[in-house]
């Protein structure tokens, strides 16, 4: 059973976001409570990194055949691509990697979805 409202007539996508608020943080290695300028400078080096990788994937992407392969729905097998985006990229085997010196973070306890959020582990 899926969670997911239909979509409406007339609607392509629906975007959802939760704001948030971070009171405190924890390094992982050393357990050092981390200060509030700490974290701030930590979501703003990560939210680069994701804006960097969008542009990245976007700019290999954003062409005429790309465009056209994304809004016919489905993949090159003919499968209808998945409704979530991050899954229909990689269906489509459209990838970004991180920049030079940054560690990705793998394993079973990151889903793929969150990579890029898990990118920002320093």
């Amino acid at each position: 059973m899926s969670r997911k409202l239909p979509l409406i007539e007339g609607e392509t996508s629906r975007t959802a976001c939760a704001r948030t608020l971070v009171h405190a943080g924890v390094d992982e290695k050393s357990g050092e409570v981390l200060t509030a300028a700490v974290l701030a400078e930590r979501v703003g080096w990560c939210t680069g990194l994701a804006a960097g990788m969008t542009a990245s994937l976007l700019g290999e992407h954003w062409n005429t055949a790309d465009v056209n392969t994304l809004a016919a729905g489905v993949d090159a097998q003919g499968r209808k691509l998945p409704s979530s985006a991050w899954m229909a990229l990689r269906r489509l085997g459209w990838t970004t990697a991180a920049p030079e010196g940054v560690k990705v973070m793998t394993g079973s306890s990151v889903p793929f979805r969150n990579r890029p959020v898990a990118l920002c582990g320093r």
